[in-house]
C-alpha cells in the first residue's frame, strides 16, 4: 500500500450553481537560537553541480568518531526546539523499536552533505509513510536553482568550522522559512530509520526530512500527504490538478513541454478494487511518484509516446509493456536506447507508453515557478502578482459558499482588468488570469484531530462600480464565471482557478464550503496584463 492520502470526493461548481457560459522575498527565521528531440532532460543536467557541493566536499571530510574528542563533541550544537527523544518522531503512536539518535560521523567514517551533486536517486524511502514529500523532493534535486534554495550555501558540513548545524529553508504560506535543526539523526542498529541516500556517506536527503519534520513538529506529522503541497512547499510555484483519465491524445505535448520547460511533475496511482492485479503489475496502490522524462520516439514503422516514472521506494517497477528489459525495447535502435539512457536495474524508474500512463494514475499534479496561462504545458512571465492574507472568523466573515444565505459577508475584493490589445490578441480577446487560495493548514494540526477545510473561491462580473460591499441581493442574482479547469471545493490546502475574462471589474470571493468555519488563508492572484486587486469589504488580518 502507498502513503499518499486518498483523494476526497469533488463537487463540482456546475453541480452547485447555475453558469453563464463565459470563456473564461521576504524571509522569517523558525532557529531555535518539427523533429522532436529524445533529450532526456538529465541528459543536458546531470547530477546538479551546485555551489553548497563546494561547501560540503572541500576542507577536509567530516571527522570520524575516533577521532573526535570528547571535548569537541560537546561543542556540536543540539536542538532543543527539536530534540532528539521519542517525542519528536512520533506523537500520537509508541515507538516499538529502539531507536538511537546519532550524527553523521558516528554513523559513517567520512560522512559528506552532497557526493557529487543531487541526483533524483539520492531518494530512499525509510519506515516513514511519506513518499508524497519524498518524490517531490527527488524531482527538486534535478534542479540546482531549486535545490540551492533549500539547502543554503552557507552549511559548513564537512568543513573544519562546522558545528553539528544544518540549514535549510521551505515556502511557507507566501514566505521563504530559515529552519535550522542539529544533525542527531534517528537510527536502529546504525541505520538510518527514515529517508536517506542511496550513497551511504551522503546525509543531505536525511537532513532535509528531519528539517521538514521540525518544521511540522514532528516525523509522524509526515505520514500521508499531496505531493501538490510538498511542490508548493519546496518551490513557492503553483500546484494544479489534472485527471490522466480525462488528458487527450494531444495533451502528451502539453506535458512534455511542461517538463523540458523545468516543471516538476508527480502523479498518484490508482486506489481502486483491482488492488492485486495492479501489484502484479508491479505498482503500487495510491502511492506517490514523480514524472523524470517525457518522450516521443521512433517505433516500428511510426512512433510511440512514453513517460518515464519514479517510485521513491528506489525498488518496486511497472512490469508491463516498456518496462526494464521489455519486449518492446527489441525495436528500438540503440542509438535512441542510449540517449534515453535505457538501463534495466530495479532502481525505482521504468518507462511506460501514454496510455497506461492514463491508466495507472488517478491524479497529475504539474508545478511551475510562474503559472502557465494559455495553458500549453510552458511558464508565462507574471508580470503582474498580489498576494492577500485574510482570516475567517465565525460571527464575522464567515459565510460559507454560495448555497448558503451568509455568502454575502464573506471577504471581497475588487479586481480590475485593464484593456491590452497584445496580450488580447494572444488569447483571443479575453485577459487571463489564475487564482490560488491556500488555507493556513499546518501538518501538525491532524495530529489534534483538526483537518482540511473544503475552501474555494467565486468570482463575479461588475457591470457597475461598486460603492462599499456587495449585499445578498447582489450574489442572489448574479451567476459566478466558471474557471477553465473547473475547480471545486474539496478538502485541499491549496485550490486555484484559471479564467479568460474581459477587460472590466471582478469581485472575488475566497470561502469555506460551511459556514462559522475559522481558518486564515493566503490568497495570490496572477495576470500577465495591468491589474490591481484591493479589498473592499469584510477583509479581516490574519490570526497568526
Amino acid at each position: 500500500m502507498g502513503c499518499s492520502v486518498s483523494l476526497p470526493v469533488r463537487k463540482t461548481r456546475k453541480d452547485l450553481v447555475p453558469s453563464k457560459n463565459i470563456n473564461n522575498n521576504e524571509e522569517v527565521s523558525t532557529s531555535s537560537s518539427g523533429q522532436r528531440s529524445m533529450r532526456c532532460r538529465e541528459k543536458t543536467t546531470p547530477r546538479n553541480w551546485v555551489n553548497i557541493v563546494k561547501s560540503t566536499q572541500g576542507g577536509g571530510a567530516s571527522r570520524s568518531r575516533s577521532a573526535k574528542s570528547k571535548e569537541e563533541s560537546t561543542k556540536l550544537y543540539v536542538d532543543t526546539e527539536f530534540p532528539a527523544q521519542d517525542s519528536s518522531i512520533f506523537k500520537n503512536k509508541p515507538m516499538t523499536k529502539q531507536v538511537v539518535w546519532k550524527r553523521p560521523a558516528e554513523i559513517r567514517p567520512n560522512p559528506v552533505l552532497i557526493s557529487d551533486g543531487t541526483s533524483r536517486h539520492d531518494m530512499k524511502q525509510g519506515e516513514l509513510n511519506n513518499c508524497w514529500f519524498l518524490s517531490t523532493l527527488s524531482a527538486i534535486a534535478e534542479k540546482p536553482e531549486l535545490i540551492s534554495k533549500i539547502i543554503p550555501s552557507d552549511n559548513t558540513f564537512g568543513t573544519p568550522y562546522y558545528d553539528g548545524k544544518f540549514h535549510c529553508r521551505f515556502w511557507q504560506f507566501g514566505k521563504w522559512v530559515d529552519v535550522y535543526i542539529d544533525d542527531l539523526l534517528p537510527t536502529v542498529n546504525d541505520d538510518i530509520l527514515f529517508a536517506h541516500s542511496s550513497d551511504p556517506d551522503e546525509f543531505w536527503v536525511s537532513l532535509v526530512e528531519k528539517a521538514y519534520a521540525k518544521l511540522n513538529k514532528s516525523y509522524e506529522a509526515l505520514e500521508y500527504g499531496f505531493e501538490a503541497d510538498a511542490f508548493t512547499d519546496l518551490t513557492g510555484g503553483l500546484a494544479e490538478w489534472y485527471n490522466p483519465a480525462e488528458l487527450k491524445e494531444h495533451d502528451f505535448y502539453l506535458i512534455r513541454a511542461a517538463y523540458q520547460c523545468g516543471a516538476v511533475i508527480g502523479c498518484l496511482s490508482v486506489d481502486k478494487e483491482d488492488r492485486d492485479e495492479r501489484e502484479k503489475r508491479g505498482m503500487v496502490s495510491n502511492h506517490s511518484y514523480v514524472i523524470t522524462a517525457v518522450e516521443e520516439i521512433p517505433y516500428k514503422s511510426g512512433t510511440t509516446k512514453l513517460i518515464r516514472v519514479r517510485n521513491p521506494w528506489g525498488d518496486t517497477e511497472w512490469n508491463g509493456a516498456w518496462c526494464d528489459g521489455g519486449d518492446e525495447w527489441d525495436h528500438v535502435t540503440n542509438d535512441v536506447k542510449d540517449q534515453l539512457e535505457i538501463l534495466s536495474r530495479d532502481d525505482g524508474e521504468f518507462w511506460m507508453n501514454y496510455d497506461d500512463f492514463r491508466r495507472e494514475y488517478c491524479n497529475m499534479i504539474v508545478c511551475n515557478l510562474s503559472p502557465d496561462f494559455d495553458h500549453d504545458g510552458i511558464s508565462d512571465r507574471a508580470e503582474y502578482q498580489m498576494s492577500f492574507r485574510g482570516s475567517w472568523k465565525k460571527g464575522l466573515n464567515a459565510g460559507g459558499w454560495l448555497e448558503c444565505d451568509s455568502f454575502y459577508q464573506n471577504p471581497q475584493y475588487l479586481i480590475t482588468l485593464h484593456t491590452d490589445v497584445m496580450v488580447q490578441r494572444r488569447f483571443n480577446g479575453r485577459l487571463p488570469l489564475i487564482i490560488s487560495l491556500l488555507q493556513v493548514y499546518r501538518r501538525h494540526e491532524k495530529l489534534d484531530g483538526v483537518g482540511l477545510y473544503a475552501v474555494g473561491f467565486e468570482i463575479f462580473q461588475l457591470y457597475s462600480k461598486p460603492t462599499g460591499a456587495l449585499g445578498k441581493s447582489f450574489f442572489d442574482t448574479n451567476d459566478p464565471l466558471m474557471p477553465e479547469n473547473e475547480e471545486t471545493y474539496a478538502e485541499y490546502r491549496e485550490t486555484s482557478g484559471r479564467f479568460f475574462l474581459d477587460p472590466g471589474q471582478y469581485i472575488l470571493v475566497p470561502t469555506t464550503q460551511l459556514p462559522k468555519f475559522e481558518r486564515d488563508y493566503l490568497m495570490r492572484v496572477f495576470s500577465v496584463c495591468k491589474m490591481e486587486c484591493i479589498p473592499i469589504a469584510n477583509c479581516l488580518p490574519w490570526t497568526h
